[in-house]
């Protein structure tokens, strides 16, 4: 590369400006697990992750194709406002914050699509005009499970599901050119501000100061998942990620950013939100095993950790599958292991956050020997 040639496009510090509500949003969403009491609790959760994940996905699809020139700051900071709203509403996205819910979302696909029809170009604003429809009926039945009883409402805020799948398979790529380091980054920092959330859930759960023995093995025992989930992506399955990419064509390309990043990520998140939900209920019962409800928490939220872990195993080893990554055999086993103990085994407290760090550590080093003995 030469002096007058660019460099490679990374993310811009308006960008990681722009990630701040993203961590508002994982806060939000993780203390609507935390207050879930049934499956109906956990899907509408779910619902709201997707419909987060899907737009906030689409303003960095956007930054990787217009890149961010001084008017993009103007959208990212407009679209900012409009997620923060919608993050706000989180809480009572069941009840009355349903309609800001809706409304904040329809004003974050109309600013994304005028966004793209103005700084990404003809190709790319063609591309768009076949996807907004999509993105604008989505956010009609957002707008829609406002209007009807609130125990059926998540059943609306979930079927935008299906329209994304639909866009998904569709979508061929036409019109957009991604920059597969720009792309690939961007996904890992939003992975780390999830890995974040799981150390604010730690910090949270000690509501005093450690003192005993079981405190802080608790807690030299979060950071140790912590480090061994990051470990699970970062050490360099992203690296290899962007190589794979990068060797696509852009129809293979689009196609693993649809399914890779767009899908099996979602549900990594969503794993990872579980392990926050469950680790934390698991340290306030250790803290304070005597305080009214931690008992229930500690034979109940707290196997979440575990749930967790087994749903971003499970989806992590689709995403590797997606780029072609070896070996998956370790990381699906792990999986399988992982829901096992939280169906089967009576484990609760310091000795399921034990189980859950040996069994990413067993699973890290078998995938280290078996890489190491598989030709290159």
């Amino acid at each position: 590369m030469t002096d007058t040639e660019p460099g490679p496009f990374r993310a811009q510090t308006i960008e990681l400006f722009f990630d701040l509500v993203f961590v508002f949003t994982i806060t939000q969403i993780t203390h609507l697990i935390e207050h879930a009491h049934g499956a109906v609790d956990f899907l509408h959760a779910l619902a709201v992750l997707m419909l987060v994940w899907w737009m906030y996905g689409g303003y960095i699809w956007l930054t990787n194709h217009a890149h961010t020139p001084k008017s993009m700051r103007l959208v990212l900071m407009a679209a900012l406002a409009g997620f923060l709203l919608m993050a706000l509403a989180i809480p009572e996205s069941a009840g009355d914050g349903r309609l800001l819910f809706g409304a904040a979302y329809l004003a974050i696909v109309l600013l994304h699509f005028a966004a793209f029809v103005w700084q990404g170009g003809p190709s790319a604003a063609r591309a768009m005009l076949r996807i907004v429809p999509f993105n604008l009926a989505a956010a009609a039945l957002v707008i829609g499970s406002s209007l009807i009883e609130g125990s059926w409402s998540w059943i609306l805020l979930l079927s935008p599901a299906l329209l994304y799948v639909l866009v998904s398979v569709l979508n061929t790529g036409e019109g957009f050119a991604l920059d597969v380091g720009h792309f690939v980054e961007r996904h890992g920092l939003l992975l780390i501000i999830v890995l974040g959330e799981i150390v604010i859930a730690t910090g949270s759960g000690f509501a005093v100061l450690p003192h005993s023995p079981g405190d802080f093995a608790s807690l030299f025992l979060a950071v140790a998942l912590i480090g061994t989930l990051w470990w699970s992506y970062f050490d360099r399955d992203d690296q290899r990620a962007e190589h794979r990419m990068a060797a696509a064509d852009n129809r293979r390309r689009t196609r693993i950013a649809l399914f890779g990043y767009n899908g099996a990520h979602l549900f990594m998140i969503a794993g990872l939100i579980l392990v926050a939900a469950g680790l934390k209920a698991l340290i306030a019962a250790q803290i304070d095993p005597g305080a009214a409800g931690q008992a229930h928490a500690a034979h109940g939220n707290d196997a979440l950790l575990l749930y967790g872990l087994a749903l971003y195993l499970a989806f992590d080893t689709a995403f590797r599958a997606q780029l072609g990554l070896r070996p998956l055999g370790a990381r699906l086993m792990g999986a399988v292991v992982a829901l096992t103990v939280a169906v089967v085994a009576p484990l609760h407290g310091i000795p399921m956050l034990a189980a859950a760090v040996v069994l990413m550590i067993v699973m890290l080093f078998a995938e280290g020997r078996i890489e190491a003995d598989t030709p290159p």
